[in-house]
């Protein structure tokens, strides 16, 4: 089974659901400054915020789209432009337009207090994990992928970002290290 299958299966078996949201895109004009410093990222009183909020509602969590602006994928990802779309299995898909890669994925996995699960979950069925230090308060990269996916918790959620489709490399892996520190307030 492909490492998307895994992590869908892994998810529908948990018994989560996807927080409904909005298309969102973003567009780069030519010679527009990108830095991170100008696009706004999820903060902690955000994330805690959403959290809280989707806890009363009764639902899975917060809508991973929410947890990173479509511009910053693109910004991270050299984009000229980047959409996010929630997914059925509590991710979000971002489509880049001329990037490293074609598809980003951020998957919000759940509550800090299943980290231990998720981690054996990923022991277990994905070959092991590799402790990543310097990310959120703790994260590993599956065995069978590498650096092309992080899973982090962060204060009280646990999400991770994957590259499934196209190139790889540095840059790649780069990016994907950048938007796994910038989700958690780095």
């Amino acid at each position: 089974m492909r490492t998307r299958d895994f992590l869908v299966l892994g998810a529908l078996l948990a018994g989560v659901s996807c927080a409904s949201g909005a298309e969102t895109t973003t567009t780069l004009a030519a010679g527009e400054d990108t830095t991170l410093a100008e696009q706004p990222v999820a903060t902690t009183e955000a994330i805690e915020a959403t959290t809280t909020s989707a806890v009363a509602e009764g639902a899975a969590g917060p809508d991973p789209c929410v947890l990173v602006p479509a511009g910053t994928v693109a910004a991270i990802f050299e984009a000229a432009s980047a959409s996010g779309e929630p997914g059925i299995a509590r991710n979000c898909t971002f489509t880049l337009v001329d990037g490293l890669v074609p598809t980003v994925e951020v998957f919000h996995y759940g509550s800090s207090t299943d980290w231990d699960g998720v981690k054996a979950g990923f022991e277990e069925n994905r070959s092991g994990v590799t402790e990543v230090p310097g990310v959120g308060d703790e994260a590993f990269q599956p065995t069978d992928v590498g650096p092309y996916e992080i899973v982090v918790r962060y204060l009280d959620i646990i999400y991770s970002v994957a590259v499934q489709t196209g190139g790889g490399g540095p840059e790649v892996e780069a990016a994907i290290l950048e938007l796994a520190t910038t989700i958690a307030g780095g």
